[in-house]
Order: C-alpha cells, then structure tokens, then sequence
C-alpha cells in the first residue's frame, strides 16, 4: 500500500478528490470539494437504495440561489482512503435540503441524496402481469427503460417458486417488497411424505392431510450496496461453506476478526481491524420476540375463489437446527412454562385471505394440493406454507443486535459478515487469570452486517477523520468453534 502521496499517517486519513455537482438539464459539474465539510454515505439490508448526507459550508458561492438546488441534480464524489491505493466513487441524486442556518457570515445546509432508482421508483407505475421466478422479475423492473432503468450490477439466486402476479399500478419498489417475502430458497425441500425429517408446518384443519415436511426457510432480502444490488435468501446469508443451505451465487466478503481493545492498551501500531466501541441494541426481547411469531405461530388463510380454509401451527423448535446459523449456539434455547416450551404454545394469529388466482394464471382453479405431481408444483400457493417461517426467520435474525465503531473501511458493505472479538465487561478483579476469560464469547463471534455507514468528516484533524459505524445482526449466540451456553442440555 502506497500513501505516500497523500501523507495519511493515521488509519482514519482521507482525501475528497472531487465532490462533483452538475445542475438539471447541464454538462458542466461544479467542483464543490472544498465546501463540503462532512459526508455520511448508508446502506442497509433493509433498504432497496443506498442514501448519503451531506453538510455544505457555503461561505461565498451561495449555491442555494445561484444554480439554484432544485433537486435531482447529479452528485459524484471520490474518496482516497488509508485502506487501498484507488478511490471511491459514488454516484448520487439530490433529494432534499435539510437543516438550513446562517453561522459567521456562512450558510450551513445538509443535502439528503439518494441513488437515481429512487427517486424514479416513485414515478413508476407497474401495471402489467409479471411472471416468473422473483429473482427474473426484480431483474425486469430493475433493468427495463419502462421501470428502473438502471445499469448497477445485479447479485442474485433464484427462489424455489415461479409467480404471476398483477401488479395494481404499484411502484417497482414496493412490488420487490412483496416478493421477498414470499420467496423460498431454492435449497428447502419439500415433501408430502412420513419422513423422519423435522416437521416445521402441519395442516391442523384437514386430519386427513398428511403433515407436510419442510426444511430450510423463506424470506429474502433485497438491498442495494456498492457492489450493486442483492437479492438473496436469509439461510443463504447465514450459511458458511459447509452449510447445504449456503447459495454458490452468495459470494459475501467476510471480514475480521476486528478485536475490541482494553482499556489499558496501547495505540501504537496497525489498528486498522481493532473495534473502538460496541453496544448492544438487543440481546434478548421476549415480549416482542413472542408477539411477533418468533417462537411459534398459527397463520389462517381463507381463499375467497374456492371457499378453503387452512391453518398451520409453526414451531420455531422444531425446523431450528434444519436453518442456517452465525453463531456457535447448534439448538434453540427452549423456553419452559408449566412443563412446556413456550415454542409449542403459537403466540402470534395470523390471518390472511388469500386468493390463489391472483397469481395463478392457468385453466382452471389453482390448487396447491396437487398430490400427482412429481416435484413441486410452480405455484406461488407453494409460498403459504412458508409465510409462518419468513415471519419468524426475520424476526429470529435479529435476536442479537449490536453497534460497532471501527476505523473507516469503504470496502465494507451492507449484506457482508463480519467477525468480532469482544472483551469481557466485568471489572478486571473479578477475571481469572486465563487470556480466554478477556473475551466475552458469547458475544464474539460471527455477525451479519445489517447496515454499513460510512463517515467522512473533514472538521477533524489534518487529513479529516474516516469512520465505519456497522450495525450487526444475528440469530444465534457464541461463537462457531466454542460451545455456546446458550445450548439446551
């Protein structure tokens, strides 16, 4: 690595190259870097957009009326780091001006920016069945001039079910929204037999029915980051490479381990992987946890085109050890009351009425139930007996939350793992002497990085100051080469 250029002496040394504004309807960008004093550039998993700030001193030019900002105008800025030798570039739109005041004879202003797509999702209107497999369809409104219209590159799996659906002149967005949670990894198996495999779903209003066996889970994500766009399957980015669950499309950076220091230890040396600060959102809400379905669930679809009413009882304890995990914990931390697990008791009702034919699009009645077939029919109706599981498989995720603050790494992004090493927080005279009793390992371990933010901030010290505040999520506890406490004995 060769910074010398650039004299960064410290791990957090940036450089804005350029921060290029080019006005509606021109060419010609204005070179602004020198009024930009701080820039926040976010993506998350649960966004479909990346978004940035950006804080304006404009001490002279007056920006605000002479081009003037109207919004969608084109902002590129490039960013030199201490961690590779090439820049960051990243493209954005205007959306809005926030926080306007006057200090000093200046005008202090935040521009909010967001990737094009944004702002034209909110201009697009779908209005046409769209058919197939969700991951060809997010490709279609994604791609196509009617819709999206972008060029960013697309990182995806396809899900287990094809799907027709049409659309009632929703925007791209909120159509992806839809179909993620109603995909299914392709790696759940599906089966009407008697098998010994554990039983996640059971038809409880027809006795007559045989229990359906499930494993794996549904749900997807879909985000944007700077790599492009993802559309993946939560198991998929859980899974490591032994996992049968893991997706040969799912190529995720993992990054780490990133340790978190004592009080006592020295700044010299590279601490480019060192943790400067961690807190914890969420380590346990069992409230919540059970009003949202996470332990256990009955969801009740009644079809208005056929008259069919369904219910299936979902048991988190029973389809757990058939998921894909982060952490080291290999079987659900089983609740009891009065002799039973509060897993077996369903503590969210759903209901739901479903109209097969709004995403059937063949002869006759779509039914489901179609026991001749072979494999699996194409049905999107396939999907209810996994919209229990999505409910909790998402909720599950976020079981242990946590907030980290690490120097600045742009190559980090949204969707990666992450590996960290946390330090025991009881006081030193209660530590034994092993170096193992330092690390809190039910906390270390194995995170998925649910949003990634990226600070530059050009008011502190010489060369400004690059951090990377990372919101990690996870569904499990400890770590994947020590035993977990939290496993049931």
């Amino acid at each position: 690595m060769d910074n010398t250029t650039e004299n960064f002496q410290s791990t957090k040394d940036f450089k804005f190259s350029s921060v290029l504004l080019t006005p509606v309807d021109e060419d010609k960008p204005l070179d602004i870097s020198g009024l930009v004093s701080k820039i926040n550039y976010v993506e998350s998993i649960f966004m479909p957009f990346v978004s940035a700030t950006m804080v304006v001193v404009d001490s002279g030019v007056n920006l605000l009326q002479t081009l003037p900002i109207q919004g969608m105008e084109k902002v590129t800025f490039s960013v030199k780091t201490n961690m590779r030798e090439e820049a960051f570039e990243y493209n954005f739109r205007i959306w809005k001006v926030a926080n306007r005041y006057a200090q000093q004879n200046k005008q202090v202003y935040t521009l909010a920016l967001v990737s094009e797509e944004a702002i034209l999702n909110e201009c697009r209107r779908v209005n046409q069945r769209l058919q197939g497999n969700p991951e060809s369809i997010i490709k279609k409104l994604l791609t196509e001039e009617l819709y999206l219209s972008s060029t960013k590159p697309i990182n995806s799996e396809g899900s287990l079910f094809e799907v027709s659906y049409l659309p009632t002149k929703e925007r791209p967005f909120d159509i992806i929204a839809k179909l993620i949670h109603k995909s299914v990894s392709p790696k759940a198996k599906f089966s009407t037999d008697n098998t010994s495999e554990p039983t996640s779903v059971e038809v409880t209003s027809s006795p007559d029915q045989k229990a359906k066996k499930i494993r794996g889970s549904g749900g997807f994500f879909f985000w944007e980051n700077y790599r492009g766009y993802n559309f993946f399957a939560v198991d998929s980015m859980c899974a490591d490479d032994e996992s049968p669950l893991k997706s040969e499309k799912y190529n995720v950076q993992e990054w780490g381990p990133y340790v978190e220091r004592g009080v006592n230890v020295s700044d010299d040396g590279d601490n480019r992987f060192t943790i400067e600060s961690s807190t914890f959102s969420s380590d346990l809400d069992l409230m919540n946890g059970l009003r949202r379905g996470q332990y256990g669930s009955r969801i009740v679809f009644f079809n208005h085109s056929t008259g069919q009413y369904d219910e299936y009882d979902y048991i988190l304890e029973e389809t757990y050890d058939n998921m894909a995990h982060l952490g080291g914990q290999k079987s659900l931390n089983k609740i009891s009351y009065t002799q039973e697990s509060l897993s077996k008791k369903p503590s969210k009702l759903m209901s739901i009425v479903l109209d097969h034919e709004t995403w059937y699009n063949e002869p006759g009645i779509a039914n489901p139930e179609d026991e001749k077939a072979e494999n699996p029919t194409k049905f999107a109706d396939w999907q209810k007996y996994y919209a229990a599981q999505s409910t909790a498989r998402y909720r599950l995720l976020q079981l242990q939350q946590c907030l980290i603050v690490i120097p600045g790494n742009a190559e980090i992004c949204a969707g990666d793992r992450i590996d960290i090493r946390l330090i025991n927080k009881v006081s030193s005279v209660e530590l034994v002497e092993e170096e193992s009793s330092q690390e809190d390992k039910e906390s270390s371990g194995l995170y998925l990085i649910a949003e990634a933010t990226h600070t530059y901030d050009k008011t502190k010290s010489t060369n400004g100051a690059f951090t990377t505040t990372l919101k990690l999520t996870r569904d499990s506890y400890g770590m994947k080469d020590e035993p977990s406490s939290h496993d049931n004995k």
